[in-house]
């Protein structure tokens, strides 16, 4: 976090994929104050029935913390194959998003290989458009327009350093509709050079979107801290 902080970062979201990392991440949030926590299950550990439990566990974390986002939550129909895993995404899904719109709180949302399903299941949700954050988007054309006719925010991560079709994003979403990230602990190869995701390259991502949008880097850093607070409501 000092790392961090040094290299000019105001805030790091940590998400969780699971109910122990929720804990976990809630801890680190108490110890550093830039931290802002995500609680949430990833798709890719939505492997049975969503048990009475299991709920009351996250309800009780929702009502202690209040500053916190949803995520990583969604659907994966293409990392995952056994399609009799994906009922059980969605009950995992839908719960996450009745608590996002009873609480008013922000999403990040994980949708490979299910962005159909995904644009029809939020639509059914009252969440304001900017509190919707859609993780590194490479899917449909047609779906990425129709989130962006709803407004929602987009991530731009390293892969945009590497020729990632992922930069399709950057070129077509609003800047005022972008945040980084790192998706840690992917690993990307950067210069031919494997380098695990971590706050500390976002500089490097910013500089690709300086120049892409041919913004400066103020420029770029004051829209992505708006940005950040429109997201994740803080100051309010």
């Amino acid at each position: 976090m000092e790392q961090w902080s040094e290299q000019g970062l105001e805030y790091v979201i940590g998400v969780s994929t699971k109910y122990s990392e929720s804990k976990k991440i809630l801890d680190l949030s108490r110890e550093f104050d830039r931290i802002i926590p995500g609680i949430g299950v990833h798709p890719w550990n939505a492997k049975k029935t969503l048990t009475n439990e299991t709920k009351e566990n996250f309800l009780k974390l929702f009502s202690e913390h209040k500053k916190v986002i949803i995520g990583e939550i969604g659907l994966d129909h293409h990392f995952i194959k056994k399609e009799e895993r994906y009922p059980y995404q969605e009950q995992y899904f839908r719960f996450f998003l009745q608590i996002a719109e009873k609480n008013s709180l922000p999403v990040n949302i994980h949708l490979k290989g299910a962005e159909v399903e995904i644009a029809s299941i939020l639509s059914s949700y009252k969440i304001p458009s900017n509190n919707v954050l859609i993780h590194w988007y490479s899917g449909p054309s047609h779906i990425l327009n129709q989130f962006i006719e709803r407004d929602y925010f987009f991530t731009v991560n390293p892969s945009i350093l590497t020729g990632s079709p992922h930069i399709d994003v950057l070129k077509k979403v609003s800047i005022n509709r972008i945040l980084t990230e790192s998706d840690g602990n992917v690993k990307y190869t950067i210069n031919n050079e494997r380098v695990i995701g971590s706050p500390g390259i976002i500089p490097k991502v910013m500089q690709k979107i300086i120049e892409i949008t041919h913004h400066d880097m103020e420029e770029i850093s004051n829209i992505l801290q708006d940005n950040l607070r429109n997201y994740t409501n803080i100051g309010e």
